[in-house]
Protein backbone atom coordinates (compact mmCIF):
# COMPACT_ATOMS: atom_id res chain seq x y z
CA UNK A 1 0.00 0.00 0.00
CA UNK A 2 1.54 3.46 -1.12
CA UNK A 3 1.66 6.67 1.54
CA UNK A 4 1.80 9.48 -0.47
CA UNK A 5 4.11 11.86 1.29
CA UNK A 6 3.13 15.72 2.76
CA UNK A 7 -0.20 15.12 5.02
CA UNK A 8 -0.12 14.99 9.07
CA UNK A 9 -2.56 13.17 11.55
CA UNK A 10 -4.50 15.57 13.69
CA UNK A 11 -6.69 13.73 16.69
CA UNK A 12 -9.06 16.76 17.73
CA UNK A 13 -11.78 16.75 20.26
CA UNK A 14 -11.29 15.46 24.19
CA UNK A 15 -7.24 15.79 23.92
CA UNK A 16 -5.79 18.43 26.43
CA UNK A 17 -2.54 19.52 25.82
CA UNK A 18 -0.73 19.24 29.48
CA UNK A 19 3.08 19.68 30.81
CA UNK A 20 4.21 16.40 32.39
CA UNK A 21 7.37 14.81 33.55
CA UNK A 22 8.56 12.57 31.25
CA UNK A 23 11.24 9.54 31.33
CA UNK A 24 14.43 10.62 31.79
CA UNK A 25 17.01 10.23 28.72
CA UNK A 26 19.02 7.15 29.03
CA UNK A 27 22.20 8.37 26.97
CA UNK A 28 24.82 10.84 27.03
CA UNK A 29 23.47 14.71 25.28
CA UNK A 30 24.54 15.17 21.68
CA UNK A 31 25.17 18.69 20.56
CA UNK A 32 23.14 20.11 18.18
CA UNK A 33 25.37 22.59 15.82
CA UNK A 34 25.36 23.29 12.76
CA UNK A 35 22.19 21.26 12.50
CA UNK A 36 20.53 20.39 8.82
CA UNK A 37 17.47 22.54 7.89
CA UNK A 38 14.77 21.32 5.93
CA UNK A 39 11.52 22.03 3.26
CA UNK A 40 8.65 19.81 4.32
CA UNK A 41 6.93 20.86 7.39
CA UNK A 42 5.73 17.48 7.95
CA UNK A 43 5.73 14.07 6.10
CA UNK A 44 2.83 11.95 7.79
CA UNK A 45 0.46 10.28 5.56
CA UNK A 46 -2.78 8.16 5.06
CA UNK A 47 -4.67 6.95 2.29
CA UNK A 48 -3.80 9.91 -0.05
CA UNK A 49 -5.23 12.36 2.17
CA UNK A 50 -4.67 15.42 4.39
CA UNK A 51 -6.65 14.52 7.55
CA UNK A 52 -7.12 18.42 8.83
CA UNK A 53 -8.47 16.49 12.50
CA UNK A 54 -10.55 13.73 14.02
CA UNK A 55 -13.27 14.39 16.55
CA UNK A 56 -12.19 12.22 19.90
CA UNK A 57 -16.11 11.68 20.32
CA UNK A 58 -16.51 10.19 17.12
CA UNK A 59 -18.44 12.75 15.28
CA UNK A 60 -17.59 12.83 11.23
CA UNK A 61 -15.40 15.38 10.03
CA UNK A 62 -14.15 15.72 6.51
CA UNK A 63 -15.16 11.81 5.67
CA UNK A 64 -13.04 10.85 9.09
CA UNK A 65 -14.31 9.20 12.20
CA UNK A 66 -12.10 7.83 15.24
CA UNK A 67 -14.58 4.69 16.47
CA UNK A 68 -11.84 3.77 19.64
CA UNK A 69 -8.62 3.48 21.14
CA UNK A 70 -7.46 -0.15 22.57
CA UNK A 71 -5.26 -1.62 24.40
CA UNK A 72 -5.09 -5.51 24.67
CA UNK A 73 -8.65 -5.63 23.58
CA UNK A 74 -9.77 -3.08 26.18
CA UNK A 75 -11.20 0.29 25.00
CA UNK A 76 -9.46 3.24 26.75
CA UNK A 77 -11.17 6.47 27.68
CA UNK A 78 -10.09 10.05 28.47
CA UNK A 79 -6.99 10.68 26.29
CA UNK A 80 -4.40 13.48 27.26
CA UNK A 81 -1.46 14.85 25.94
CA UNK A 82 1.07 15.90 28.88
CA UNK A 83 4.09 17.24 26.57
CA UNK A 84 4.80 14.17 24.26
CA UNK A 85 3.32 11.81 26.79
CA UNK A 86 -0.33 10.08 25.93
CA UNK A 87 -2.15 8.78 28.98
CA UNK A 88 -5.54 7.28 29.07
CA UNK A 89 -7.65 5.48 31.36
CA UNK A 90 -9.23 1.63 31.52
CA UNK A 91 -13.33 2.20 32.00
CA UNK A 92 -13.90 1.35 35.74
CA UNK A 93 -10.30 1.89 36.63
CA UNK A 94 -8.66 4.74 38.17
CA UNK A 95 -5.34 3.67 37.04
CA UNK A 96 -3.87 6.17 34.49
CA UNK A 97 -2.21 4.08 31.89
CA UNK A 98 0.61 6.96 30.17
CA UNK A 99 3.65 6.96 27.84
CA UNK A 100 5.37 3.66 27.25
CA UNK A 101 2.92 1.60 28.75
CA UNK A 102 0.28 2.68 25.46
CA UNK A 103 2.81 0.65 23.38
CA UNK A 104 0.58 -1.85 21.36
CA UNK A 105 -2.44 0.33 21.34
CA UNK A 106 -4.64 0.56 18.07
CA UNK A 107 -6.29 3.82 17.23
CA UNK A 108 -9.69 2.39 15.24
CA UNK A 109 -10.73 5.22 12.61
CA UNK A 110 -13.15 5.39 9.44
CA UNK A 111 -12.31 6.94 6.53
CA UNK A 112 -15.26 7.52 3.74
CA UNK A 113 -17.08 4.38 5.46
CA UNK A 114 -13.90 1.97 5.37
CA UNK A 115 -11.86 0.98 8.51
CA UNK A 116 -8.47 1.93 8.96
CA UNK A 117 -6.00 1.28 12.07
CA UNK A 118 -3.23 2.92 13.76
CA UNK A 119 -0.75 1.29 16.16
CA UNK A 120 1.68 2.59 18.41
CA UNK A 121 4.16 0.00 17.98
CA UNK A 122 7.13 1.33 20.20
CA UNK A 123 7.31 4.38 22.24
CA UNK A 124 10.87 5.38 23.71
CA UNK A 125 12.50 8.77 25.26
CA UNK A 126 14.56 10.96 22.55
CA UNK A 127 18.65 9.51 24.06
CA UNK A 128 19.48 13.15 23.21
CA UNK A 129 17.07 14.96 24.97
CA UNK A 130 18.62 16.25 28.29
CA UNK A 131 14.87 16.67 29.50
CA UNK A 132 13.61 13.21 29.16
CA UNK A 133 10.58 15.12 27.78
CA UNK A 134 10.78 13.85 24.14
CA UNK A 135 9.11 10.69 23.29
CA UNK A 136 9.26 8.93 19.99
CA UNK A 137 7.29 6.60 18.30
CA UNK A 138 6.89 4.39 16.05
CA UNK A 139 3.17 4.62 14.16
CA UNK A 140 1.86 1.89 11.78
CA UNK A 141 -1.23 1.94 9.60
CA UNK A 142 -2.87 -0.66 8.05
CA UNK A 143 -6.42 -0.70 5.92
CA UNK A 144 -9.09 -0.50 4.58
CA UNK A 145 -11.13 -2.88 6.28
CA UNK A 146 -7.58 -4.32 7.84
CA UNK A 147 -7.63 -6.52 4.78
CA UNK A 148 -3.60 -4.64 4.10
CA UNK A 149 -0.25 -4.82 5.58
CA UNK A 150 1.02 -2.85 8.32
CA UNK A 151 3.10 0.14 7.00
CA UNK A 152 4.56 2.70 8.80
CA UNK A 153 3.10 6.54 9.21
CA UNK A 154 6.08 8.48 8.77
CA UNK A 155 9.03 8.16 6.39
CA UNK A 156 12.44 9.89 6.39
CA UNK A 157 13.41 12.16 3.18
CA UNK A 158 15.46 8.67 2.02
CA UNK A 159 11.85 7.03 2.17
CA UNK A 160 12.72 4.44 5.24
CA UNK A 161 10.43 4.34 8.07
CA UNK A 162 10.74 6.91 10.74
CA UNK A 163 8.96 7.87 14.27
CA UNK A 164 6.58 10.39 14.72
CA UNK A 165 6.51 13.05 18.07
CA UNK A 166 3.29 14.51 18.71
CA UNK A 167 2.32 17.91 19.34
CA UNK A 168 -0.35 20.29 20.69
CA UNK A 169 -2.35 22.08 17.47
CA UNK A 170 -1.62 21.78 13.84
CA UNK A 171 -0.20 23.85 11.72
CA UNK A 172 -1.89 24.92 8.18
CA UNK A 173 0.24 22.60 5.46
CA UNK A 174 -0.10 25.42 2.93
CA UNK A 175 1.28 28.35 5.15
CA UNK A 176 2.99 26.93 7.77
CA UNK A 177 0.69 28.60 10.24
CA UNK A 178 0.04 26.70 13.81
CA UNK A 179 -3.23 26.53 14.36
CA UNK A 180 -3.76 26.75 17.94
CA UNK A 181 -6.31 24.31 19.77
CA UNK A 182 -5.04 22.46 23.14
CA UNK A 183 -7.83 19.90 21.95
CA UNK A 184 -5.68 18.54 18.42
CA UNK A 185 -2.77 16.56 18.52
CA UNK A 186 -0.36 16.07 14.92
CA UNK A 187 2.03 13.31 14.95
CA UNK A 188 5.33 15.12 13.42
CA UNK A 189 7.52 12.65 11.49
CA UNK A 190 11.27 12.98 12.58
CA UNK A 191 13.11 14.36 9.59
CA UNK A 192 10.29 17.18 8.78
CA UNK A 193 10.25 20.36 10.14
CA UNK A 194 7.89 20.32 12.95
CA UNK A 195 9.97 17.38 14.58
CA UNK A 196 13.30 18.50 13.20
CA UNK A 197 12.60 22.01 15.69
CA UNK A 198 11.50 19.46 18.88
CA UNK A 199 14.42 17.82 18.80
CA UNK A 200 16.91 21.11 18.47
CA UNK A 201 15.55 22.56 21.76
CA UNK A 202 12.63 23.93 21.08
CA UNK A 203 9.61 22.48 22.83
CA UNK A 204 6.31 24.03 22.19
CA UNK A 205 5.05 22.69 25.46
CA UNK A 206 7.86 23.94 27.30
CA UNK A 207 8.90 27.47 28.93
CA UNK A 208 12.35 28.89 29.86
CA UNK A 209 12.24 30.89 32.87
CA UNK A 210 9.11 31.49 32.60
CA UNK A 211 8.67 32.18 28.41
CA UNK A 212 6.73 29.67 26.81
CA UNK A 213 8.69 28.10 23.72
CA UNK A 214 5.64 27.43 21.58
CA UNK A 215 6.62 30.54 19.42
CA UNK A 216 10.35 29.71 19.26
CA UNK A 217 9.23 26.50 17.83
CA UNK A 218 6.92 27.96 15.27
CA UNK A 219 9.88 30.53 14.28
CA UNK A 220 11.83 27.65 14.15
CA UNK A 221 10.04 26.08 11.52
CA UNK A 222 10.38 29.25 9.70
CA UNK A 223 13.80 29.55 9.76
CA UNK A 224 13.97 25.78 8.88
CA UNK A 225 12.50 26.22 5.65
CA UNK A 226 13.79 29.29 4.93
CA UNK A 227 10.40 30.67 4.86
CA UNK A 228 11.33 34.33 4.66
CA UNK A 229 7.89 35.83 4.12
CA UNK A 230 6.05 33.61 6.48
CA UNK A 231 3.89 32.69 3.95
CA UNK A 232 4.51 28.90 3.38
CA UNK A 233 7.50 29.00 0.95
CA UNK A 234 10.49 27.34 1.59
CA UNK A 235 13.41 28.82 -0.01
CA UNK A 236 15.87 25.98 1.29
CA UNK A 237 17.08 22.42 0.29
CA UNK A 238 16.85 19.42 2.15
CA UNK A 239 19.98 19.16 4.23
CA UNK A 240 21.50 22.10 4.13
CA UNK A 241 23.64 23.36 7.08
CA UNK A 242 22.58 26.07 9.62
CA UNK A 243 24.01 27.37 12.79
CA UNK A 244 21.16 28.19 14.84
CA UNK A 245 21.58 30.71 17.70
CA UNK A 246 19.24 32.41 20.46
CA UNK A 247 18.80 34.93 23.25
CA UNK A 248 17.18 32.42 25.81
CA UNK A 249 18.59 32.58 29.05
CA UNK A 250 20.93 29.52 28.96
CA UNK A 251 20.38 29.39 25.24
CA UNK A 252 19.24 26.51 23.75
CA UNK A 253 21.31 26.51 21.15
CA UNK A 254 24.36 28.43 20.93
CA UNK A 255 26.46 29.72 17.00
CA UNK A 256 29.40 27.40 17.25
CA UNK A 257 30.62 29.19 13.57
CA UNK A 258 31.49 32.78 14.74
CA UNK A 259 35.05 33.59 13.30
CA UNK A 260 34.85 30.77 11.17
CA UNK A 261 35.68 31.43 7.71
CA UNK A 262 32.19 32.08 5.22
CA UNK A 263 30.10 31.85 7.73
CA UNK A 264 27.79 34.60 8.12
CA UNK A 265 24.29 35.64 9.72
CA UNK A 266 21.58 35.05 7.91
CA UNK A 267 18.51 36.27 9.27
CA UNK A 268 16.50 36.77 12.71
CA UNK A 269 13.01 34.71 12.81
CA UNK A 270 9.90 35.05 14.33
CA UNK A 271 7.13 32.78 14.28
CA UNK A 272 5.85 35.11 10.94
CA UNK A 273 8.77 34.42 9.12
CA UNK A 274 12.20 36.31 9.00
CA UNK A 275 12.30 39.68 11.21
CA UNK A 276 15.56 41.33 9.42
CA UNK A 277 18.15 39.70 7.01
CA UNK A 278 21.96 39.46 7.31
CA UNK A 279 24.44 39.13 4.35
CA UNK A 280 23.53 35.30 3.32
CA UNK A 281 20.98 34.03 2.19
CA UNK A 282 20.08 30.70 0.99
CA UNK A 283 18.16 31.88 -1.42
CA UNK A 284 21.23 32.25 -3.24
CA UNK A 285 21.48 28.48 -3.73
CA UNK A 286 18.49 29.53 -6.95
CA UNK A 287 20.45 31.70 -8.55
CA UNK A 288 20.04 31.26 -12.16
CA UNK A 289 16.73 28.85 -11.73
CA UNK A 290 13.44 29.44 -11.69
CA UNK A 291 12.63 30.47 -8.38
CA UNK A 292 10.51 33.40 -7.31
CA UNK A 293 11.96 36.01 -5.03
CA UNK A 294 10.23 36.57 -1.40
CA UNK A 295 8.05 39.54 -2.13
CA UNK A 296 9.20 40.61 1.43
CA UNK A 297 12.84 40.46 0.61
CA UNK A 298 13.44 44.42 0.25
CA UNK A 299 11.85 45.59 3.67
CA UNK A 300 13.47 42.86 5.79
CA UNK A 301 17.18 43.98 4.26
CA UNK A 302 16.71 47.63 5.17
CA UNK A 303 16.34 46.93 9.09
CA UNK A 304 20.09 46.99 10.60
CA UNK A 305 21.92 45.22 12.63
CA UNK A 306 20.43 41.55 12.12
CA UNK A 307 22.18 39.01 14.26
CA UNK A 308 22.09 40.66 17.10
CA UNK A 309 18.82 39.94 18.91
CA UNK A 310 17.97 43.55 20.05
CA UNK A 311 15.11 43.71 22.01
CA UNK A 312 12.00 44.87 20.05
CA UNK A 313 12.78 43.29 17.11
CA UNK A 314 10.31 40.29 17.82
CA UNK A 315 13.74 37.76 16.61
CA UNK A 316 13.54 34.55 18.33
CA UNK A 317 15.90 32.60 17.25
CA UNK A 318 18.70 33.03 14.53
CA UNK A 319 20.58 31.52 12.28
CA UNK A 320 23.82 31.75 10.46
CA UNK A 321 25.09 30.28 6.88
CA UNK A 322 28.15 29.46 4.47
CA UNK A 323 26.85 30.39 0.81
CA UNK A 324 29.84 28.45 -0.11
CA UNK A 325 28.23 25.18 1.14
CA UNK A 326 26.82 24.27 -2.61
CA UNK A 327 29.69 25.03 -4.51
CA UNK A 328 32.94 24.20 -1.98
CA UNK A 329 31.82 22.63 1.36
CA UNK A 330 35.47 22.45 2.61
CA UNK A 331 35.37 26.10 2.71
CA UNK A 332 32.66 26.08 5.21
CA UNK A 333 34.76 23.50 7.52
CA UNK A 334 32.56 21.32 6.43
Amino acid sequence: MALPRELWLAILGAVAARHAVAPEATEDVAPHHRVENGSVLNSASLNGRNLNGMRMNGALLGGIRLTGWKLGGAALAGPELAGTSFRARLPGDARTIEGVALVGSQLELEIDGEAWQLRFDDIHADPSDPTGEVLFYDISVRGPGHRSEWTSLCHDPTGAPTQAIPLANSWDLATGARIDDPGVVTFACRGAVLAKCVEWGYRPWAEVDGVSLADHHQACTRMARADYCGDGTSHTRDGTPIDVFDPLKGAIQQASTLGAPGWAVEAEWGPDGAVCLGEQLRLAMFAGAAHEAPPCLGALLAVDGCGDLAAGRGGLVANRYCERWQDDPRACGL
